[in-house]
């Protein structure tokens, strides 16, 4: 975009952002002054239904200036002229006849088959310039699809900046977006497969004491996992605020998910090592083991919805064990006690036969 595209294209923009600050105050003043009827108006079929007059949600701000409309069709039938600007919010734009000044749509949709004597500016919008439709000024859209067909003229320049271009699979519609959002869940589990792999690689002996003891705690690893994923998205955000605690945050973060990858490893070798020991008959090494239950969590995992579902509760399950039993540690979070003095033997035992006889000292009762 040159040097004369940019002031023309920024213009309209600082007018629709100011249009619309004032429009619900305007919407206002027009629903007040349409609900006082002259006594001798009549409403045209058109106008009516069941009774009650309709309303376009046209909002015009003062005489002469540019018309907004909200979530609304700006529409300018065929053989009618409209003097104005037009900028549309959430809505759609529609030209048959002719428009004089210029075109702007934000969040909504565009559709030219008319002409327009200034620029047609379109923001995130989808914009379709029929045949034998008229453009006396620049052309511009920005971060939509724009449809023109060849028979169709543009007198200034055309600026086209679509960033769903730049997005693989996302201009297929739903399937491509499907598509696209589907590979990233599989270079995510990729990515996640190698972390478990490198864990299981490292602390095989914790994974297996973790393992062990889930059946009997997997109650408490709930709420432990909770607790845990609460407090540690509140310190990350308190963190993030201040300058000096965003690498502490970010620290924060990469050890919680270290602690996570640590029970999720735990959990699917106690899946692999099941399956092998129930379906194959056989006894699983930890690699092994850890690559079936893998398997098993990956296919539920890329379930539409219910995959998300499941592998939220198995990252909670993940932190809440991997904290009980402190990260696989043997000897758990004991409370340390004082040990006994060193060369102090216990007290022999008492021989068989009759308890003693408690006899009072002499004098003691005095």
């Amino acid at each position: 975009m040159n040097q004369r595209v940019l002031p023309r294209v920024l213009v309209p923009l600082i007018a629709a952002v100011l249009c619309l600050v004032i429009a619900p105050v305007a919407a206002g003043q027009a629903r007040d002054s349409e609900s006082a009827v002259e006594p001798g108006a009549t409403a045209t079929p058109a106008e009516r239904d069941g009774g009650h007059l309709l309303r376009r949600h046209h909002v015009r701000v003062g005489e002469g200036s540019p018309t907004v409309t909200i979530s609304d069709e700006a529409y300018v039938p065929k053989g009618e002229v409209h003097h104005d600007d037009i900028v549309c919010l959430l809505g759609k734009v529609r030209v048959e006849g002719e428009v004089t000044g210029d075109i702007v749509v934000i969040l909504g949709s565009v559709e030219i088959s008319g002409s327009v004597r200034g620029d047609v500016i379109a923001v995130m919008s989808p914009t379709h310039i029929h045949e034998n439709a008229v453009i006396e000024g620049d052309l511009v859209s920005i971060g939509g699809p724009l449809d023109r067909s060849p028979s169709s003229s543009v007198g200034g320049q055309e600026v086209k900046l679509n960033f769903l271009d730049f997005v693989p699979f996302l201009r297929g519609g739903w399937a491509g977006l499907w598509k696209l959002l589907f590979l990233l869940k599989l270079a995510k589990l990729a990515g996640l497969f190698l972390m478990l792999l490198l864990v299981t690689a490292l602390v095989p002996r914790r994974i297996s004491v973790i393992a062990a003891s889930f059946p009997d705690r997997w109650g408490m690893s709930i709420l432990t996992g909770l607790i845990a994923y609460c407090a540690t998205m509140v310190l990350c955000v308190i963190l993030a605020v201040t300058l000096i605690g965003i690498p502490l945050a970010i620290a924060l973060w990469f050890a919680a998910k270290v602690v996570k990858w640590i029970g999720l490893a735990s959990i699917l070798f106690l899946i692999g090592h099941t399956l092998g020991r129930n379906v194959l008959k056989r006894e699983l090494s930890h690699l092994a083991a850890v690559l079936g239950g893998f398997a098993v969590y990956a296919v539920i995992s890329l379930v539409p919805f219910f995959g998300g579902v499941f592998a939220m509760v198995m990252s909670v399950l993940a932190l809440g064990i991997a904290l009980l039993t402190r990260f696989g540690s043997e000897e758990g979070w004991k409370k340390p006690g004082a040990p006994p003095a060193p060369g102090v033997a216990p007290p022999p035992a008492s021989p068989p036969g009759a308890p003693p006889v408690y006899t009072p000292a002499p004098g003691a009762g005095a």
